[in-house]
């Protein structure tokens, strides 16, 4: 790979606030423009996949790239079939999910999904008593990032802790979240305080919603994680306190009240 390709794929792989969706598109854009480096390749789909392990469509997209090269050589018809896809992905996702949706005005989220994002700005057309609470999904607080894009469209939207998951879970009419690999068993994978969310509606009879576009299915049941650095939790913490930091975590089944995808 050429040096003067390497700083966008840098960034992508440096991104710790944006979505898997949104992680995926600039992926695509990115390879899309650099089709001429196919020779790279190989060494660009080891480098993808053990980057984002956690991203179930990051996996699904480059495995199909990878076979699509070695049996065709040529990547025009991949580009176009993602093209496609990412074009209409959410539209579908949301007449799926709007039967459930209509009677709802106030939901709650976590993280910067943008599939989420999607789906509000198309239910707050036809919904303009519509009003989001977002968790700010440390140790990253890139719940700050949806909540902003939320204000910037005009819908009401309170940024709050993930301490205040319980308290604030009593008031909403439901929960929604993205995912980051929905599992064979029916369990998913996403941004950690997802369960603490699933469990407060588990507790408050509140529905709990994932959407995700098929391309996050996993045909098994592996949730590895990756720790990342604890300086993001405390940086000046104590040699003897031992800090974890993990971004994911595993929703069960039994507290989901329905996966929507498109």
């Amino acid at each position: 790979m050429k040096k003067g390709n390497a700083s966008p794929l840098r960034k992508i792989f440096s991104d710790k606030t944006s979505g898997s969706a949104d992680i995926l598109s600039e992926l695509h854009e990115h390879l899309k423009r650099e089709q001429k480096i196919i020779e790279a390749l190989p060494m660009l789909v080891y480098d993808i996949k053990e980057q984002f392990k956690s991203f179930q469509n990051v996996q699904n997209y480059i495995g199909e790239l990878e076979h699509t090269l070695i049996k065709e050589r040529k990547l025009d018809k991949f580009f176009s079939k993602y093209d496609s896809l990412f074009e209409n992905v959410y539209d579908k996702i949301f007449n799926n999910i709007l039967p459930g949706l209509k009677k709802h005005d106030k939901i709650i989220t976590l993280s910067n999904s943008r599939t989420v994002l999607e789906i509000l700005l198309r239910l707050n057309k036809i919904n303009r008593k519509l009003s989001v609470i977002v968790c700010e999904s440390r140790p990253k607080f890139e719940g700050r990032i949806l909540a902003k894009k939320l204000t910037e469209e005009g819908i009401p939207t309170e940024l709050i802790t993930e301490a205040m998951i319980y308290e604030k879970v009593q008031s909403v009419d439901c929960a929604m979240i993205g995912a980051d690999a929905v599992l064979k068993n029916g369990g998913v994978i996403n941004k950690t305080g997802s369960s603490l969310l699933a469990l407060a509606c588990k507790n408050f009879s509140k529905p709990f919603y994932v959407i995700a576009s098929k391309e996050k299915f996993r045909y098994n049941n592996s949730d590895s994680q990756k720790e990342m650095p604890p300086e993001e939790i405390w940086r000046h913490h104590h040699k003897n306190i031992l800090i974890k930091n993990y971004y994911f975590e595993k929703i069960d089944k039994e507290l989901i009240t329905q996966i929507i995808s498109g």
